[in-house]
Order: C-alpha cells, then sequence, then structure tokens
C-alpha cells in the first residue's frame, strides 16, 4: 500500500531477464517480479504457461489490489483498452448499494467512518441486548463492554442497509476471458478483472482494480492407469487435472503502466482490500496472561503401571475407593471392572444390547459409587452392592428431546449424571438456550426408570454467538450443591441462577485461545478438558491454548470466585495440547497433563502458595496420556492411557486432605 511516486527510485532487478517488464514501471519497496528460475516447480506446468509472476517478499500472489485516486469513470476505459490485447473482457457496468459493499472495500468504509456504526448500533443492536437483559441472557453491567465490542467489529453487518448514508449506490465491472494453449488446447488460463468505485469507502473519488489468472492444465500423473494404482476409498484418486491462481507478468504490467501513465493517478498497490483500512487502536483494557509453568521440584517416583491393554480398547476411566478402576470400551459398548490381583482381564459389568450412542461416565466424590449414562438407560455401580443395574431413562412431562445428536452429559454436585442439550426453545419466538434437567427419580432397584425432569432453559446460549472459536458453552464441573451453575462462554465465566437459568454473576476471564491480539481477548479454547471448579478452593479453571509464533502452550486459568479475578495461568508449554485436569477433593490441588510425543507431562500445583510439582513418566509407564483422575484417597494420581491404566503416588505434602 505505498504510493509509487515515493518508490519512484526503487528499482525491480529481478525481472531484467524479461523484454517486456524491461520497459515497466518500477515497483514498490518489497514488490518484486518473480523470474520463472526462481519460482517453486509445478508438477507438469506447461511451458506456455510459465512466466515471471508478481511477488511480495518474494512469494506469488493469487491476486493484485491497485487503487487509483481517480473518479470510475475515467479508470475504467482505460484498464479495458489495455487488456485488450489479451482476450475479449465483455460484461456490463453494475450498480450496487453501498450498503453492500464487498470484497473487503464495505469494512473499509466502516473502519473509516465510526459514526455510522455507531448509529446502526444504537438504533438497530442495542434494542435486542435490553431485551436480553430483560430475559436474563445478559447482565446491565454487559452492555457498555458489549456496545464496546460491536463498535470495534471490522465487518460490515448485513443489516446496514438501513442506515440512510448507504442508500447510494456504487458502479462495478467485473469481467474473464479464457485462453487456450498447446496444440490441443488442454491448457487454458482465465483472466479475473474486477474495477470498482470505492469512493464512498475513502471519502473521495478513488477506483479499485483486482487482476488475477487461473491456470488449469492435465495432471501428469492424473491418468486412468494413475487413477487405478493410486485410488483409495476414502479420496478417490490423484485429480486429472491441476490449477493455480497466480498474477503473471503480462496481465499486470499492461494495466499498472496504464493507469500509473493518468495525470493524478497516484497509483498504490495491495494485495486486498484490507491493505487500505485503518487499524483499530489497541483496547487497553486487554491485559495477556502471565504464564507459570511448572518449577523446578519433581517427584522422583515412577509412574507404577496398573493394567497394560491394547491401544483403543477403552476411552474413559473412573478410579474406586477400593483402588479398582471402571472402564468403558466400544466395540462393544461396555463397562468394565479391574481391581488389584485380577491380572490383565478386567471384569465386564454390563453390556449394551445395541450401540449406546453418546455416553457419559461419572463417579461419586467419594468413589464408591458410580454412573454410565447413554441414551437409553442408566448403568449404576456400587461398591456395596458390588453388581450393575440398568435402570431404563424416563423423561417428565414437557421434556423437549433434542432434535439431533442426543443429550450431552456433565454431572451434579453428587456426581449424578446430568443431561444438558444446546437447544432452540420453541416457546413464542425461537431462541437459542442451554437446556439442563435435573433427576426427579433416581431409583435402586434393578429395571426401575430415572426420570428426568426440566431443570431450565439458560437463554445465555443466544447472546454468545459472533465470537471467535467454539460458540457453544461449557458447564462447569462444580462440586457443592446450592451454588448456582457456572458455564464458560465466549464472552468469559457466567454464573445461572440454579433454578431459572438466568444470569446473575459474570466474569471476564484472560485470552484463552490463539495469538496476542490487541484488539479482541474472546473466545473459547479447543484442545482443552471441561471447565472445573472446587467450591471448598473457591476457584473455577478455564482451558486455554495460546500461540507463540507457531508455539501451542496449553493450560488453565485459575479464578477466584470471591475476587472475580485471575490468581494464575498455569501452563504445560509447548504442547499440543492440554489432555486432562483434575482437583483433589480439597480444592487446594490441581493436577494438569498432556503429552509430549506420546510421553506424558503432568504437573501439579498448590494453589495456596503457588508452588508447583512435577512428575516423573516414561513413555514405557504410559504412552498417550489420555485422562487424569485424583485417586479417592487423595493419595495418587490415576491417568488412562492409551495403552493401560497408569498411577503416580504422590509425595505425603501433596496428598490430598
Amino acid at each position: 500500500m505505498t504510493n509509487t511516486s515515493a518508490c519512484g527510485a526503487i528499482l525491480c532487478l529481478v525481472g531484467i531477464t524479461s523484454s517486456l517488464w524491461a520497459s515497466a514501471a518500477p515497483l514498490p519497496t518489497n514488490w518484486q517480479m518473480l523470474p520463472t528460475a526462481q519460482q517453486a516447480p509445478e508438477k507438469g506446468l506447461p511451458s506456455a504457461l510459465q512466466a515471471p509472476l508478481l511477488a511480495k517478499q518474494q512469494r506469488p500472489l493469487d491476486r493484485v489490489e491497485l487503487l487509483v485516486a481517480l473518479p470510475f469513470e475515467q479508470v475504467l476505459p482505460v484498464v479495458q483498452a489495455s487488456l485488450a490485447p489479451l482476450g475479449k473482457f465483455n460484461a456490463p457496468v453494475q450498480r450496487t448499494r453501498v450498503a453492500y459493499m464487498d470484497h473487503g472495500w464495505g469494512n473499509v468504509l466502516i473502519a473509516r467512518r465510526p459514526e455510522l456504526k455507531a448509529e446502526f448500533i444504537r438504533r438497530y443492536r442495542m434494542p435486542a441486548l435490553q431485551t436480553a437483559v430483560e430475559q436474563g441472557a445478559l447482565l446491565a453491567e454487559e452492555l457498555p463492554l458489549r456496545e464496546q465490542r460491536l463498535q470495534r467489529d471490522a465487518t460490515v453487518d448485513a443489516m446496514s442497509d438501513k442506515l440512510a448514508e448507504l442508500q447510494g449506490s456504487f458502479a462495478s465491472w467485473q469481467a474473464s476471458a479464457e485462453q487456450k494453449h498447446g496444440v490441443l488446447g488442454r491448457a487454458k488460463s482465465t483472466i479475473e478483472v474486477r474495477v470498482m468505485q470505492v469512493d464512498e469507502a475513502l471519502g473521495k473519488p478513488a477506483t479499485a482494480i483486482s487482476l488475477s489468472r487461473t491456470d488449469d492444465w492435465p495432471n501428469p500423473n492424473g491418468g486412468i492407469v494413475d487413477q487405478l494404482r493410486e485410488f483409495n476409498v476414502m479420496g478417490g484418486g490423484p485429480s486429472p487435472r491441476l490449477s493455480r491462481r497466480r498474477v503473471p507478468e503480462a496481465v499486470f504490467t499492461t494495466v499498472y503502466d496504464a493507469v500509473r501513465a493518468l495525470p493524478g493517478a497516484a497509483l498504490q498497490i495491495g494485495v486486498g482490500a484490507s491493505d487500505w483500512q485503518l487499524p483499530a487502536q489497541a483496547d487497553i483494557r486487554i491485559v495477556e496472561p502471565t504464564l507459570t509453568a511448572p518449577g523446578g521440584n519433581k517427584d522422583a517416583t515412577a509412574a507404577q503401571r496398573l493394567l497394560p491393554f491394547g491401544s483403543g480398547d477403552y476411552y474413559d476411566m473412573r478410579p474406586l475407593a477400593d483402588g479398582s478402576v471402571l472402564l468403558l470400551s466400544s466395540y462393544p459398548d461396555a463397562l468394565w471392572r479391574w481391581a488389584p490381583g485380577m491380572g490383565e482381564k478386567p471384569q465386564r459389568l454390563w453390556q449394551a444390547s445395541a450401540d449406546a450412542g453418546r455416553a457419559g461416565l461419572s463417579m461419586d466424590p467419594q468413589g464408591r459409587t458410580a454412573w454410565l449414562a447413554i441414551q437409553q438407560q442408566i448403568v449404576e455401580y456400587s461398591l456395596d452392592q458390588q453388581r450393575a443395574l440398568a435402570h431404563p431413562l424416563r423423561w417428565a412431562a414437557g421434556v423437549r428431546q433434542p432434535i439431533s445428536g442426543g443429550w450431552k452429559w456433565t454431572h451434579d454436585t453428587q456426581g449424578r449424571p446430568v443431561p444438558y442439550d444446546h437447544a432452540l426453545d420453541g416457546g413464542g419466538a425461537l431462541r437459542d438456550v442451554l437446556r439442563v434437567l435435573e433427576p426427579q427419580a433416581t431409583p435402586s432397584a434393578d429395571g426401575e426408570p430415572w426420570i428426568y425432569a426440566q431443570r431450565f432453559d439458560a437463554p445465555r446460549q443466544g447472546v454468545v454467538g459472533g465470537y471467535p472459536g467454539n460458540s457453544l458453552v461449557k458447564p462447569v464441573r462444580w462440586d457443592r450443591p446450592g451454588q448456582g451453575f457456572w458455564i464458560e462462554d465466549p464472552a468469559g465465566l457466567t454464573e445461572l441462577d440454579g433454578t431459572t437459568g438466568r444470569v446473575s454473576r459474570v466474569l471476564t476471564l484472560s485470552r484463552r485461545f490463539g495469538k496476542v491480539d490487541g484488539n479482541d481477548d474472546t473466545g473459547m479454547a479447543q484442545w482443552v478438558p471441561a471447565p472445573l471448579g472446587s467450591a471448598k478452593g473457591g476457584w473455577v479453571a478455564v482451558g486455554f491454548v495460546l500461540m507463540e509464533g507457531n508455539r501451542r502452550d496449553p493450560g488453565m486459568h485459575v479464578v477466584d470466585l470471591a475476587s472475580g479475578k485471575l490468581r494464575y495461568s498455569l501452563a504445560l508449554p509447548g504442547l499440543n495440547a492440554l489432555n486432562a485436569a483434575t482437583a483433589s477433593a480439597d480444592g487446594r490441588l490441581l493436577a494438569l497433563g498432556g503429552n509430549d510425543g506420546g510421553t506424558p507431562v503432568l504437573a501439579v500445583w498448590n494453589l495456596e502458595s503457588g508452588q508447583s510439582l512435577s512428575l516423573n513418566a516414561s513413555r514405557s509407564a504410559c504412552w498417550d496420556l489420555r485422562q487424569l483422575h485424583w485417586a479417592p484417597q487423595g493419595d495418587a494420581l490415576i491417568g488412562l492411557c492409551g495403552d493401560g491404566v497408569s498411577r503416580w503416588v504422590l509425595p505425603a505434602e501433596w496428598r490430598s486432605r
């Protein structure tokens, strides 16, 4: 985006081998015409399509945008005349409402005229947010921040055509011409050009020109024999044709030189409209978190393999108070129990007669009773009865079933399974809600029904869209009744009234996903465990995956519920994901785990002192850590690995009280 009059002394020497480029105008700094000898080889590219390509910082571009400080009516004939030798570009001039200015120029307009965005938000967005406050989806104190985020959004709202200031029109001309190459004409290229009036975006006469060419040619390794030899069921065989999108010298230079010669052109060059978009000022509210990695303390105790098994045999696990573990398998869908002394063959407690669907395995805080929840029944196992009881699922009157995908599962403070769904509420106007049920009847006898009733439809789900990343709220695993219902959403950490589902408190969070961005820190992380909290410890932990260059730093933000402030941002730097997190029953300790090339990486933090302990692990003791649970006795961590169940015995000061 540099005015060429300011760069007239900068000569591009790379393309002097081309007679056409030898007489062309110089390019701005960091732009060059890349000779064919310096281009990455393209498989089977015909010689007719080989040409110097426009590049920026030595990287060929798929298109280029030229900005001319002259009216559309003056620029268009010059562009059409310069392209005439390259083919027939026949297309009419179109006129479009300014509110629908596309190709990124509408965003340029909004960024340069913030008063329009502010007026639109005031008239057409804030009333809906006020209604959300009345419905219990937002708190009134959230409105200023919501308004600020809307104002900072660089995109054009689809409803902005309501503004009188954007009712005018702009002119554009978009055309293409195809050329065939070779004796048989099997290779072809399509030159695409767009000339667009952008006066409204820049507040003065201006015209944008976009140029590119798509090349298409036969794949030398895509014939019938190759198709048969390399065919696979998932992806078929190799493509019979190859293509690329570039800006060749012949297309670019003829237009660039023609419009540059116009008096008063003040020609600028960019890769797209965003090069002319005014950057937003950094949000002073955003403070990047300071990560706390494990310290030097390391437990010398080696991991103990409790049960070896084949990769993928089991996908869920819970340790029980007597030292045994429950395991969940697929193919078949079955619940198993292993105890010391059984060798390497767990005992099967229950098996589904058909596909069980989405399952949830949970356990009471004492580790004496566990529940397996599937779409048709609840399977209960207790150490007292030493057998599995199956209860058919029933739904109380008025419980609306999910439209697709079935219920998802979390658990209540007693560990009992709780179904929830992200649903559309059909009562009155449709709205997106978090639907949560609760047990109405929890039988003790085998075969008696387990009944769920509606707890609440939380409207919060309907106001979290439009944020980066996943926008479905996540229930927090919580351990005390009567303390509300916590969820993580893209805006932060939200407490819902446990009876009505209305918002009662919102805590903002530090960045949870991606690279440092001075304009936005919202959005939820992928590749992290579900959020969890401790009423005894007075905190909730929420996962993050932050980026530093190409390195991922996964971990969890620990939020103090009394103050609403961030206590720690605990991290396992350099791992691809955070696979597991578990808290001690007393709320003092939080353990995190992941993998470094299949070798477990585990650390425990004392949330009162801030000290940490790294646990020794080896690939032979646990390959691919997938889950981590605190043993009910509080003296060890139990891990579900890709090849077995392992245990890490903790030093005395690192055990749950």
